[in-house]
């Protein structure tokens, strides 16, 4: 186990390569536990900018999950993936899985999801300070 600091505003964290705790999240009409990473080099303490980010995607959480749901299924919808046509949010379910919400040092919000038409990168939504959606790579 490393380092532990208790957050005035994550709450608790674990140091390993980052600072991060796993919180239970709604997306999609289902709940996920979901790793809330904030990106630290040698135990460095989390940035002002971080708990900014953080603070403000909680206070706009219901309105940050209904702005995911509709330009994912836009996004999903666009790949044109075979077989693979979303109407409905629940339908997101079966396809990605909610697994890191990314707090860089600057402050930049990234939600990486799991998804099952590439296993190997994934989807990342920034969220803030402006939105982008596209494989994980173009955000870490």
């Amino acid at each position: 186990m490393g380092k532990v600091c208790v957050d005035e505003i994550f709450g608790e964290m674990t140091y390993k390569h980052r600072w991060y705790k796993t919180e239970e999240m709604e997306f999609f009409g289902k709940k996920w536990p979901v790793t809330i990473a904030a990106k630290a080099y040698s135990e460095k303490p989390i940035t002002e900018k971080q708990r900014q980010s953080y603070g403000q995607y909680k206070k706009d959480e219901q309105r940050s999950q209904t702005i995911i749901t509709e330009k994912l299924i836009e996004y999903i919808n666009n790949l044109e993936i075979a077989g693979l046509f979303i109407k409905q949010k629940e339908e997101l379910q079966k396809v990605v899985t909610p697994r890191t919400l990314l707090f860089k040092q600057d402050g930049t919000t990234i939600l990486l999801l799991d998804c099952v038409w590439d296993a190997d990168c994934g989807i990342g939504i920034k969220l803030y300070p402006d939105f982008a959606i596209g494989i994980q790579d173009l955000f870490l």
